[in-house]
C-alpha cells in the first residue's frame, strides 16, 4: 500500500482500510447463528441489516457474552436482542482520523462503512487501524 503525503498527513480514506464484503446478520438470526457467523467469517462484529440492505444495527462479541452472562440462551436469543440500534458509521471517503476519532470517543472498535442510502459497504476495525499504523512505521523505519 501507498501513501502520498499531502501537507502533513497520510491520506488514508475508510474505504482504503476497511474489510470487504461486510459479514451481516438479520434481526431475527439467533445469537448461536451470530457466533458461527462471526467464527466462519472471522470477525468480531456483524452489522445487522433490514430486507432492503440497510443497517438497522451491529452486535459484537462484546454483546453475545454480555448476553450469555445474563443468562440469555444463545440458541433461543434472537440478534435484535442484544444488537446496539444506535450505529455509528463513517463513509467511504472519510479520512482515518474520522474514524479513529469516532472509535475514541464512542469507545468502539468496529466502525461500518455505508453508503449514501445506509448500506453498508466494509467495516474498519481496530485492528485494520493497527494494520495501516504498522504499515507506516515499517515505511519510517526502513528510512
Amino acid at each position: 500500500m501507498l501513501f502520498k503525503r499531502y501537507g502533513r498527513r497520510a491520506n488514508v480514506r475508510a474505504s482504503d482500510i476497511m474489510s470487504v464484503p461486510p459479514v451481516t446478520a438479520k434481526p431475527s438470526d439467533t445469537l448461536l447463528d451470530a457466533a458461527r457467523l462471526m467464527v466462519e467469517g472471522g470477525v468480531g462484529s456483524l452489522i445487522v441489516v433490514d430486507d432492503e440492505g440497510r443497517i438497522i444495527g451491529i452486535v459484537t462479541e462484546r454483546d453475545l457474552v454480555t448476553a450469555l452472562s445474563r443468562g440469555l440462551p444463545c440458541a433461543g436469543g434472537r440478534v435484535a436482542d442484544v444488537m446496539s440500534r444506535n450505529v455509528v458509521t463513517v463513509r467511504p471517503d472519510d479520512g482515518i482520523d474520522v474514524v479513529v476519532g469516532k472509535m475514541r470517543d464512542f469507545n468502539i472498535r468496529h466502525v461500518p462503512v455505508v453508503d449514501g442510502e445506509g448500506r453498508p459497504l466494509g467495516m474498519v476495525s481496530a485492528r485494520n487501524v493497527i494494520d495501516v499504523g504498522a504499515s507506516l512505521i515499517g515505511l519510517f523505519t526502513q528510512l
